[in-house]
């Protein structure tokens, strides 16, 4: 459990919780004005990321994002009856943080251009750009115990430990919600007033090239405005997806897992955890152990080799629960075998600094109560706060 010698250091930001209400520029503008700073040092490193991991100049950059638009017109027509706003609400927070509408839609795609990028190098030059970014993220949903909880440990680039935000929104139509999210993004992870709670982790397949439809962080922010579980089911299944991901739904004593890859409804292996039952997701397909997609098609044990490691140990560590709770999980959540590719996961300070991964934010959510227990850092060293929206979430 030590933290040995391969520990890069690491610097925590004080947490920042925004809270936005009102329409969708509204709510953006009020969002970007309040994280501004932490807005554009998430345009900065990301003008690092694309260039290392897509050959992407920042302005080659926003020129992908642009060609999205079409796409997200159509998915926010089809999403919300008169269109949902989310163009709008990254215009918002473009004005408030005093930048450019392009960049903040090219931070929303940034799983995207990363892909698209890679794929259009190896095409123009017959290689890849160098290096890999990490993208280890471990979450799970327990319903064995007196009240379900749910959670996830999300690792990224170091960098983020200084533009995480917790944001609150209270939108002038549909659920409010709450997202711990990279500040400029939409959402990330999180739970909404209809009682739904949203988490998710980045899958890979050999289909991901960048390919125009609905982002990754589009789709997470969609499902926060849904009304229910089966709402949100049939949001990913209707959307055309242009990448790989997993999104665990949950709401009152049942969870579904759906693993998709990039298209539509027939790229969703859809897994229910039923009462009584837990499930834990890292990197790589699970669904129909392991035979979703051609054979060799999912790329998430080799870009991410230690996946069905940390899937396997939040597993064990689930069974030696007595029985299922908020401590027993911020333990799993903590732990460090096989160190620093860990549950909790260190950066290694022998790997160059962008290909580094870190444990930014880890998230115990006890939905019946509306309350998340969160550690913005490593849940090792840094304390949860409690953070109960009973009150926010009812209105």
């Amino acid at each position: 459990m030590s933290a040995g010698s391969r520990a890069a250091e690491v610097s925590y930001a004080e947490p920042l919780v925004v809270r936005v209400q009102g329409g969708p520029r509204e709510r953006g503008r009020q969002y970007g004005a309040l994280a501004r700073e932490r807005v554009r040092a998430s345009l900065a490193a990301y003008a690092e990321v694309y260039a290392k991991f897509g050959g992407l100049t920042w302005a080659g950059a926003t020129g992908l994002a642009r060609t999205f638009v079409p796409a997200l017109e159509r998915f926010e027509a089809a999403a919300v009856p008169g269109g949902a706003g989310y163009l709008e609400e990254m215009r918002g927070i473009a004005e408030g943080a005093g930048v450019a509408f392009e960049d903040v839609l090219a931070l929303n795609l940034r799983t995207e251009i990363l892909f698209s990028g890679k794929a259009r190098t190896i095409a123009a030059a017959g290689r890849a750009p160098g290096g890999r970014p990490p993208a280890e993220c471990t979450s799970f949903c327990d319903l064995r115990g007196p009240e379900p909880i749910a959670g996830q440990n999300w690792d990224w680039i170091p960098f983020s430990h200084g533009t995480v935000v917790v944001l609150e929104s209270d939108p002038d139509r549909g659920p409010r919600w709450v997202s711990v999210v990279e500040a400029g993004l939409l959402a990330k992870f999180g739970m909404n007033a209809a009682g739904l709670t949203v988490l998710t982790n980045a899958l890979v397949t050999s289909r991901d090239v960048g390919d125009t439809g609905v982002p990754y962080h589009l789709m997470l922010r969609a499902l926060l405005d849904a009304p229910s579980l089966a709402a949100g089911e049939r949001l990913i299944s209707s959307a055309t997806r242009s990448s790989s991901a997993n999104y665990l739904l949950v709401e009152g004593d049942r969870a579904v897992d759906a693993e998709t890859r990039p298209g539509g409804a027939a790229e969703v292996h859809r897994t229910p955890v039923e009462r009584g039952g837990f499930l834990v997701h890292a990197n790589h397909f699970h669904g129909g152990d392991g035979d979703f997609g051609a054979p060799g098609e999912d790329l998430g044990p080799r870009v991410m080799p230690d996946s069905p490691f940390r899937r396997g140990r939040a597993e064990y560590g689930a069974e030696l629960m007595p029985e299922p709770s908020l401590a027993g999980w911020h333990e799993v959540l903590s732990d460090h075998e096989n160190f620093p590719d860990s549950l909790c996961c260190h950066p290694d300070a022998t790997q160059h600094p962008l290909e580094q991964g870190s444990t930014v934010a880890s998230a115990v959510f006890l939905p019946a109560r509306r309350e998340m227990h969160l550690a913005l850092g490593h849940p090792c060293a840094v304390p949860r706060i409690r953070y109960d929206y009973g009150e926010f979430l009812a209105g």
